[in-house]
């Protein structure tokens, strides 16, 4: 039988795309292995939104060629869409952003030929969803269902609408279908993704983001459904809405990505909404949801940022206690519009203020931890090790607690003892199926 193993790097999106992939590989009768195990086939699910990102896919590249010379190497995604030349040089078959599912086959043809093969598409003039599905889970408790692709807001520093292309939406029957089959399977959560998730249903006229979760609430007996990210411009009242309607059945957490919190910063940035706009949501949506986990990405040092801006932004996030937040240093993505402006900062600078806006963002984190201690909390059990067993509860507290018992994919209670080392830790009080 021949062995293959996927890597994934960057976004839920890309986690999607390989579960489906390892789907349409398995049912070809191909054995998934551990991409550390010896393998026939590596494929490697890239992803290019920091330069960081670039280089850890080239790294996965050249690990996979270094455990079996002989072995298969596939690379797909952002990085490989945006740097098919690079790419080439360590696979034997690239592909960009479309054209995933066709992996399977072109490794036969590889197979057969020993011939490179690099086949990319032009994403920026594709108006068409490309249709993935998955039916089983193999490397998840909790599922990501892709619902969405492209993003077209062109924030000055992403590369991320190049290598993805125009908004294009799944149809909602189909989102419907494969939510439904995970079900009869057992699966409790299912997390909805997309480059631009807010923007589902825009190309397709008859649909919006709302109304599909008004769908997947009355056509599913899904447990719990999360949002994966949603852009602020994007949270409708009516979105709020359907969110509070359904409360027990949806997640108490929204990530909603902020990048900087100056308002010259965010001018610079591109990005569509004013300081002012984003905290006033943020009220709107506390006030609603009093309790809400709230995580965001924020992007430190970005060009031009004065000493006043990033004390601005400091400020900001205080202001707005969010849980967590992903933090990332600037880095220069060729083709941007951040890439011609004037006053980028060094590469220390840069990582000085990640590391501030980090250690803020733990002293956040563990504000809101706080709060839970001494509290009873549902958990969605994922996976154990070392007798601990940990999932995440409706507001993405990730916590740990101790049990001999097979608990996978089971709810349990959970009461919240301490935050310690960065875990937070709690006793199991029962188990609900």
């Amino acid at each position: 039988m021949i062995s293959f193993s996927v890597l994934t790097l960057g976004c839920k999106v890309n986690s999607y795309e390989s579960e489906a992939l390892i789907n349409k590989l398995i049912d070809k009768g191909y054995e998934l292995k551990n991409f550390n195990e010896v393998c026939d086939i590596y494929i490697v699910n890239s992803c290019t939104v920091t330069s960081t990102s670039d280089q850890k896919s080239r790294q996965m590249l050249h690990a996979a060629r270094r455990r079996n010379s002989d072995a298969v190497v596939v690379v797909m995604g952002c990085y490989s869409q945006l740097n098919s030349i690079a790419a080439s040089k360590d696979a034997d078959i690239v592909i960009g952003t479309n054209n995933k599912l066709d992996v399977v086959e072109l490794i036969e043809s590889y197979l057969n030929t020993k011939k490179q093969i690099i086949k990319l598409t032009d994403v920026l003039n594709n108006p068409l969803y490309e249709e993935m599905k998955v039916s089983t889970l193999n490397t998840h408790t909790r599922a990501f269902i892709k619902i969405q692709d492209g993003c077209e807001n062109y924030c000055s520093y992403c590369a991320i609408p190049y290598s993805r292309g125009k908004i294009r939406s799944r149809k909602p029957d189909n989102v419907i279908d494969e939510i439904n089959n995970l079900v009869s399977q057992g699966t409790k959560e299912v997390i909805l993704a997309g480059i631009n998730t807010g923007t589902y249903g825009k190309d397709l006229g008859n649909i919006n983001l709302a109304l599909l979760i008004e769908r997947i609430m009355n056509e599913t007996n899904l447990y719990r459904l999360r949002l994966s990210s949603i852009e602020l411009m994007e949270i409708t009242d009516e979105l709020l809405d359907v969110l509070n309607k359904y409360s027990s059945r949806v997640a108490n957490h929204l990530h909603i990505p902020c990048q900087g919190g100056s308002q010259t910063v965010l001018e610079r940035m591109n990005r569509k909404y004013t300081l002012v706009q984003y905290e006033n949501r943020i009220k709107d949506i506390r006030d609603i949801f009093p309790d809400i986990a709230l995580t965001t990405d924020i992007l430190a040092g970005f060009v031009g940022e004065t000493i006043d801006e990033f004390n601005e932004t400091l400020a900001f996030i205080k202001r707005m206690k969010f849980y967590e937040m992903h933090v990332f240093p600037y880095s220069r993505r060729s083709g941007t519009k951040a890439d011609q402006l004037d006053g980028h900062l060094s590469k220390k600078v840069i990582t000085l203020r990640a590391k501030q806006i980090g250690e803020l963002a733990k002293e956040l984190k563990k504000d809101y931890i706080n709060n839970y201690i001494n509290t009873s909390v549902f958990v969605l059990a994922e996976t154990s090790k070392d007798k601990y067993w940990h999932g995440h509860t409706s507001n993405y507290l990730d916590v740990y607690f101790e049990s001999n018992e097979n608990l996978e994919n089971k709810i349990i209670k959970v009461r919240i003892t301490s935050y310690e080392n960065d875990k937070i830790y709690g006793e199991m009080e029962e188990i609900y199926e």
